[in-house]
Formats: structure tokens, C-alpha cells, sequence
């Protein structure tokens, strides 16, 4: 009896221990699950973490980037606004000491004697007693009048190119009729065009459309002027045929306003933009494959556009 209770409490101890060994086997199978869990978030975590932490240095990166783009374009913009208000000041000063050289020419004319002293009868009548006459006749036949001429012109040349200054640009700047009178006289020095101020002006004048300068053919000039803007653009002319001139368009020969589109614009290699208006000039070669490219493109995607009619 005593040997069947020993045996039954072994064997029930035996169980009780393999219970607890089995329940601790569990435990720490579970634990080992759990610390693989956290190591495997934690991970995800880290490169997560990682992840955003590259993403916002390549942001700050970027921005790094455009904000030294914007402070260089800033800059250029400042250096090209510094050279521009210097040359305009480098032109008002020539203009400025042409304009005193001229007072001072017409100060001195005008303080001069308007007649000159009556010689003396006697020393008149011995110097020509002595004198050959047919000699002077000739002199006086033989003098050459080219000068008077060319005074002439000098006077018609400044009035057409006041004209083109007053008519194209009286309400600009000084830099912008500078630019003016820089295309016609760069019109003037090209094989291209004729070989005076009056003539590159007025070219194409008599037909009513299809002039160089709209304001020859537009009726324009039928209309009164502005005294003293007529008076400001007459003296810019004088001033620049007295070599007060300065090629600021950069060798352009064609301009038109910035408000409009001429066909022949796409056509020609830009130059600059002063004022009201925009500058071109006749491409080179290269310049020219790429104007060509460009219209050339610019017509493609006109093509692709869908018109008004079939949007309608």
C-alpha cells in the first residue's frame, strides 16, 4: 500500500516538473519572439528614420542650390544695371561737354564785332593799284564751293536724323533715341542699305506701305511737332554727327516696338532691348541655323495647337 502511494507521487511530480519545464520552454520561445520583433522594428525604424533624414538634407540642398541661383541672377541683373546707367552716364557726358563747347562757340560768335572796321580809302586804293585784278577774278572763279555743299548736306543729314529721333522715340529716354539713331547709323555703314542718313530714312517712302521708318509713309509728319522735344532730339542729332555716339544696340540694324510681333523678328538674331523697343540684326551662319531651328520649331508647335475654329 505504502509502495502504490510512493510511486503515485513520484509519478505525479514527474508530471508536475515535466509541466513546468514545458510552460518554461514556452516562455522562453515567446520572449525570443518578441525580442526578434522589437530588433526587426527597430530596424524599420532606423531606416525610416534614415530615409526622411536624407530626404530633408536633399531638400535643404536644393534650396541651398536656388537660393544661390537667385542671389547670382540678382547680381547680374545689378552688374548689367551698373554698366548700363554707366555708359548712359558716359553719354551724357560727351553730350554735356559738346553742349558747352557749342555755347561757347555761339557765346564768342555772337560777342564778336557783326561788322568788320572800314579800311582805310587811301591804303585801299595804294594796295590796289598794285594788284593784278584777272588774278582775283580768276581766284574767284576757280573757288571751290564742295565746302558749302557739304555744309548743306551735314544740315539735311542732322534734320533726317532728327526726324528719325522725334518721330520713332520722343517720348524715351535719352538711351532709348540713342538706339534709334544707332540703327540708322549702322543702316548707313551696312552694303546693305543706302549710303546716307536721309536716304536709309526715307527709303520706301513713297509707297504707303512697306517703308523702312512707318512714320515717312504713315502720314505722321503732316501732323505739328513738339517744339521742345523737336528741339531735344535736333540737338541729340548734332551731337552724335559731332562724334557723341556710342553703338549701344550692338550693330542692329532693325528694331520694333515691344508690344508687337513682326513676322521678320524670327527671322533675325536679337541684340538687346532699350527702351520701347526690342533690336535685331542680320544673323551670321551660325546664328542663323538657329534662328532657322527656332522658327523652325516655334511652326511645329503651332501646328500641334488646336485653332479657335475646331476648339469652337
Amino acid at each position: 500500500m505504502k509502495l502504490g502511494v510512493k510511486k503515485k507521487y513520484e509519478q505525479s511530480a514527474a508530471s508536475r516538473s515535466n509541466a513546468n519545464s514545458s510552460e518554461h520552454s514556452d516562455l522562453s520561445g515567446r520572449d525570443r519572439r518578441q525580442s526578434l520583433l522589437h530588433l526587426e522594428k527597430f530596424n524599420l525604424d532606423w531606416e525610416l528614420r534614415s530615409l526622411i533624414a536624407g530626404f530633408l538634407l536633399s531638400v535643404c540642398l536644393v534650396c541651398v542650390s536656388i537660393a544661390a541661383t537667385v542671389a547670382h541672377d540678382r547680381a547680374e541683373r545689378v552688374r548689367t544695371a551698373e554698366a548700363t546707367i554707366e555708359s548712359e552716364a558716359a553719354l551724357v557726358a560727351a553730350y554735356s561737354r559738346f553742349l558747352e563747347a557749342e555755347t561757347h562757340r555761339v557765346r564768342t560768335a555772337v560777342a564778336a564785332p557783326s561788322l568788320k572796321p572800314a579800311a582805310n580809302d587811301a591804303v585801299s586804293l595804294a594796295a590796289t593799284s598794285h594788284r593784278d585784278l584777272s588774278q582775283e577774278a580768276n581766284a574767284f572763279l576757280s573757288l571751290d564751293l564742295s565746302d558749302i555743299q557739304d555744309a548743306k548736306n551735314q544740315g539735311l543729314e542732322r534734320t533726317c536724323l532728327a526726324q528719325a529721333i522725334y518721330y520713332e522715340a520722343r517720348s524715351e529716354a535719352r538711351v532709348g533715341q540713342l538706339a534709334v539713331a544707332d540703327v540708322v547709323l549702322n543702316r548707313v555703314a551696312s552694303r546693305a542699305y543706302p549710303n546716307s542718313i536721309c536716304e536709309v530714312v526715307f527709303q520706301g517712302a513713297e509707297r504707303r506701305t512697306g517703308c523702312q521708318f512707318s512714320f515717312t509713309c504713315d502720314g505722321s509728319m503732316k501732323a505739328g511737332v513738339n517744339e521742345r522735344l523737336w528741339k531735344r532730339a535736333d540737338d541729340l542729332a548734332g551731337a552724335i554727327l559731332a562724334g557723341v555716339h556710342k553703338p549701344i544696340t550692338r550693330d542692329a540694324t532693325h528694331y520694333h516696338a515691344s508690344y508687337v510681333n513682326p513676322p521678320w523678328a524670327s527671322k533675325l538674331a536679337p541684340t538687346a532691348s532699350i527702351g520701347a523697343h526690342r533690336f535685331y540684326k542680320f544673323p551670321s551662319r551660325r546664328q542663323r541655323r538657329f534662328v532657322e531651328r527656332n522658327a523652325l520649331a516655334n511652326a511645329k508647335l503651332a501646328a500641334t495647337r488646336p485653332s479657335a475654329d475646331t476648339m469652337n
